[in-house]
């Protein structure tokens, strides 16, 4: 069974509420009733065993028979990345959080076919992020922050101490990321750079050589933007065993 998000401000005294949507989901579609069991998290790496003892018109209370700890990791694999279109986005920020990426920072690249994202639009990914939690059995809440353009996060990021910029890159033909981490393996924060469905602009790749940036290659074939973030995410998630 999953484990349900229930903010940490609604969990207090041995006792939970849940309201708004995710009561609906839990009473309406799921049929929890008085008296059954479910597990719940706070997103901040606690995770209960939790009693339902009272259902109304707009909430779900009950008591926390148990809780344990969930090791948060000590690594960090960030995927800064260009937006998909459509449903395509919702596909990424799903996988990316369940195989444990740390954040998604969407970048607006000068060849971005996607170059903003509604206030309406980020509130509905975070709704999938904690989904793919619950489903996961992740111990936290994957953020994803509001758009940035490429050269000021490239810039911002080059200053961050214990960082391995990656850039993902056609244009790379011999080094991988497996090789790449045998160079830096003192390294334990990774940000993976993923780029547009037009590419970088020569532009793009200077600032990001400038800035420090490593480039890798994924292979031979040309990647759909949201293929290449979770074949690279999925690498690192793998090799460093999150």
């Amino acid at each position: 069974m999953p484990h349900f998000y229930v903010n940490p401000k609604d969990i207090k005294d041995k006792a939970f509420i849940i309201e708004d949507e995710q009561f609906h989901y839990l009473s309406n579609v799921r049929r929890f009733s008085v008296g059954d069991e479910i597990n719940i998290f706070d997103g901040m790496g606690n995770s209960y065993k939790a009693r339902i003892d009272n259902i109304d018109k707009k909430s779900m209370k009950g008591t926390i028979i148990s809780s344990k700890t969930l090791m948060l990791p000590d690594k960090k694999i960030s995927l800064y990345t260009a937006i998909p279109k459509g449903e395509r986005f919702d596909w990424l920020i799903e996988k990316a959080s369940e195989i444990g990426v740390s954040k998604i920072v969407p970048i607006i690249y000068l060849r971005s076919v996607v170059k903003d994202l509604s206030e309406n639009k980020i509130e509905r990914y975070k709704k999938i992020s904690i989904s793919a939690s619950s489903q996961s059995w992740r111990a936290d809440i994957m953020p994803i922050d509001k758009p940035v353009k490429f050269n000021a996060a490239a810039e911002k990021v080059s200053t961050e101490k214990d960082i391995l910029n990656v850039l993902p890159w056609e244009s790379e033909e011999d080094k991988n990321i497996l090789s790449l981490l045998n160079e830096n393996k003192d390294v334990k924060n990774i940000n993976i750079f993923i780029g547009p469905e037009g590419g970088f602009d020569k532009t793009e790749i200077d600032v990001a050589l400038k800035n420090g940036f490593k480039t890798v290659t994924l292979g031979k074939n040309i990647l759909r933007v949201e293929t290449a973030a979770i074949v690279a995410a999925s690498i690192l998630t793998s090799i460093y065993n999150l």
